[in-house]
């Protein structure tokens, strides 16, 4: 199977320091950034930069379809995000998650709480 031309990654508020080597590589092999204002200017994606459209769509990524694109989302994609919208537009071979720890994973850590509890 041929990589995948689409590469969904989590971000964290520390940018590109705080990814993983996977992520990373995905984010500098990337012909295209797609992201929020805030998320293209943490990764300084310079000219490579498209911002999402306001209300989202995922069109303009899709548009893209087999170049080498990197989308940024906060967090987990898949949890209220991004991802989950692409992902239901896509074949499974055509992408990759690269997922962070969410809003919840976070919050939960900071204060001592257990995920399990929270939801349900």
């Amino acid at each position: 199977m041929a990589d995948p031309w689409l590469s969904i990654i989590g971000l964290g508020e520390d940018g590109p320091a705080g990814l993983p080597d996977a992520s990373r590589a995905a984010l500098e092999a990337a012909e295209v950034v797609v992201g929020g204002p805030r998320h293209l200017a943490l990764v300084d994606a310079g000219a490579r930069g498209i911002e999402w459209p306001v209300p989202f769509d995922p069109a303009p990524v899709l548009a893209l379809r087999g170049r080498a694109v990197a989308v940024l989302a906060s967090g987990d994609p898949f949890w209220h995000g991004a991802g989950g919208s692409l992902a239901a537009a896509l074949s499974p071979g055509e992408w990759r998650a690269y997922p962070a720890p969410g809003v919840v994973a976070l919050a939960a850590a900071r204060l001592g709480w257990r995920q399990e509890e929270l939801l349900a």
